[in-house]
């Protein structure tokens, strides 16, 4: 059920939810002890659907107990861990400010953009964060050699005072802890990672050292460093493919081109060994070039962009504040996690955030519609057409270096085939044509219906026809209560009117759309549609095993279902399970799904990265035979065949 806030949690009292992940939820909190003490803090809670899920377990236990050992001005600090209310929680300093990406959003709406001088002060207050994080001690003396490993605008945060904190250990690793990443697995945000890490190749603290020189790039340059679509940007990344920064900016001073150059080298052995190192060459550039920037000029910037949140923000402490639900120190539930065997040993979980476009699902179980863009940071981007269908993962096209941009392509149709274009260039008419499908018959409710049936069912028909699904599900539910034998007679409507409900609800609490989800498949556990959409629910909330698992047995129900299939082969690329990524989108091939060009491309970019560029070829022409109008097949055909030809 939807929380309402402010709430108590023990002895914190939630005021209102910050944000939620795949994994956690923040809020912001307020914590009350004896002689008038108070004081404003972050709760982050492990979704308490989670709590049985090992390995998540220990990877929120293993990030509260590193973020406990690290206390530095520059990274947020740790004040309390525990478990209370069947779920995990970090208690957290809160900190008034705004991340780098909403500083970034911000100036290019509002100006003015973020000086030189301001992002040399940035990333050195962020080396220094690091530099401390690299070089901690256990207490005993030993190097916990922490990495990271997500160092990118969302974990940067400016405080409106001046103050620089790197936030979220959540998959930082410590070497001495005895962990292994597995193979293959990406973890942390694509385009702010090094090659190796984009590779799935072992990491020290020269990836953060990458990531950090990405943060100054797009600081001083306005411009993304690794830019496209999911595939092309992971392909970027591991080939370290990038303009160089005195193109893009040739007034920055020859400092700033220099210390770029050393942070972004692709051989780690060329990058700066430590962040230190990085931090005496900011220092030095800053002195070189006669700049003073001071915590007080960040905090004048900070208002300057921000001066209505402030006024919002402080409004909205002061409220909260005065707020008194009675309020005690009580103790704390402990909870036993479940797979106890399997907590003895140290895990890690993955938790990537790519930019992808999503497809929506073409098949008898949901409409047709267009193509939607996922942000970094947001979970789902729907475009409701007759029925809400789900976002699913789709292996975007590669462009290689140097390649011409993709052409808007027309909306799918049965004679062309399958075309990948963005949401937002399509047009209101073709959009209304492609999601023109037939609704579900509705059972008549006026005369022609049963003796006897409760009145709510016929009012609950009604709201399911309009898209009402959560009062469709209390009026469904309403009539089982008043006659179960009505159990099968409404089946199918009771899984659709759950499942539309889930999907209203993905984007702001994907925990209750998973409920929902579950709830659709123990009434009906062999509705294909319900496993579809909670296998990409665990998609977008990074849950890979359970998304595999989930389309798998989609592709179980309904052998001739394609988009599970063309989902598991994106989950495979980003993983690095070159192998079956190959094998599985040559099972989609042979359904001949309508977007089978596509299918094609993707199969000629994994083919490529697994050197066997002759199918490669071959699979391009074939995508060209499908749809001569796609231009990043041509861009990607003439320089394979140029590379072929070179003497």
């Amino acid at each position: 059920m939807t929380e309402i806030l402010p709430i108590r949690f023990g002895k914190y009292l939630l005021l209102d939810k910050i944000a939620i992940g795949g994994m956690a939820e923040l809020y912001r909190a307020r914590i009350t002890g004896t002689q008038g003490f108070e004081k404003l803090i972050v709760i982050k809670k492990l979704l308490p659907h989670l709590t049985d899920e090992a390995e998540l377990v220990k990877a929120f236990i293993h990030e509260a107990k590193l973020a406990a050992l690290l206390q530095h001005r520059n990274i947020v600090n740790i004040f309390d861990f525990g478990s209370m209310e069947g779920t995990y929680f970090i208690a957290m300093e809160h900190l008034f400010g705004k991340d780098l990406r909403l500083i970034t959003e911000r100036s290019q709406e509002k100006g003015p953009p973020l000086s030189t001088e301001h992002a040399l002060y940035i990333t050195a207050k962020t080396c220094e964060g690091l530099d401390y994080a690299h070089h901690l001690k256990d207490f005993q003396g030993n190097p916990l050699n922490i990495i990271h490993r997500d160092i990118s605008p969302q974990n940067i945060l400016v405080t409106y005072d001046g103050e620089v904190k790197i936030v979220d250990f959540g998959i930082a690793k410590a070497a001495g802890q005895n962990t292994k990443t597995r193979e293959g697995v990406i973890k942390g945000k694509v385009s702010y990672m090094s090659p190796e890490q984009a590779s799935g190749e072992a990491i020290d603290k020269g990836s953060d050292i990458f990531s950090a020189g990405i943060l100054l790039y797009e600081m001083t340059t306005g411009h993304r460093m690794f830019d496209g679509d999911a595939m092309e940007v992971l392909a970027k990344v591991r080939k370290a493919e990038f303009e160089a920064s005195d193109k893009v900016n040739p007034q920055l001073p020859p400092k700033v081109h220099e210390i770029l150059r050393r942070a972004l080298a692709k051989d780690p052995d060329k990058r700066y060994q430590s962040t230190g190192e990085m931090l005496s060459d900011l220092e030095e550039c800053l002195y070189q070039n006669d700049l003073r920037p001071t915590a007080r000029g960040i905090a004048q910037y900070m208002k300057d962009l921000f001066d209505k949140d402030i006024l919002t923000e402080e409004r909205f402490v002061r409220e909260t504040m005065q707020i008194d639900l009675g309020l005690h120190s009580e103790a704390e539930e402990e909870i036993e996690p479940k797979n106890t065997k399997e907590l003895e040993k140290t895990l890690e979980i993955s938790l990537p955030s790519l930019q992808v476009k999503l497809k929506k699902r073409t098949s008898r179980y949901a409409a047709l519609a267009v193509l939607v863009v996922l942000v970094i940071g947001a979970f789902f981007a729907f475009s409701h057409v007759n029925r809400p269908v789900s976002a699913i993962h789709k292996m975007l096209s590669l462009l290689p270096k140097g390649s011409v941009q993709p052409e808007v392509r027309p909306p799918h149709s049965e004679e062309n085939g399958a075309i990948d274009q963005p949401a937002e260039t399509v047009s209101p008419k073709n959009e209304e044509a492609a999601t023109q499908v037939p609704s579900p018959p509705v059972p008549e409710q006026d005369a022609t219906h049963a003796q006897g049936e409760p009145p709510q069912l016929a009012a609950a028909m009604a709201a399911l026809e309009n898209e009402e699904f959560e009062k469709a599900v209390g009026l469904l539910e309403e009539s089982l209560s008043l006659d179960p034998h009505l159990a099968e007679t409404i089946s199918d409507h009771y899984a659709e009117a759950l499942i539309g409900a889930a999907l209203g609800s993905a984007q702001d609490a994907p925990e209750k759309a998973e409920a929902l989800l579950l709830k659709a498949l123990e009434f009906d556990p062999h509705n294909a549609r319900a496993h579809f959409e909670l296998a990409s629910l665990y998609a977008e909330m990074g849950n890979y095993p359970r998304a595999v698992a989930g389309y798998e047995k989609v592709s179980e129900l309904d052998p001739g279902f394609s988009e599970p299939l063309f989902n598991l082969g994106y989950i495979y690329y980003i993983q690095g399970d070159l192998a079956k990524a190959e094998d599985t989108y040559k099972r989609v091939v042979k359904l001949a799904p309508p977007y089978l060009d596509e299918v094609y491309f993707n199969l000629a970019v994994v083919q490529e990265e697994r050197g066997k560029r002759a199918d490669s070829i071959q699979s391009l022409e074939r995508t060209l035979a499908l749809n001569p109008n796609s231009q990043k097949a041509k861009s990607y055909l003439v320089r394979l065949k140029g590379e072929i030809t070179k003497p």
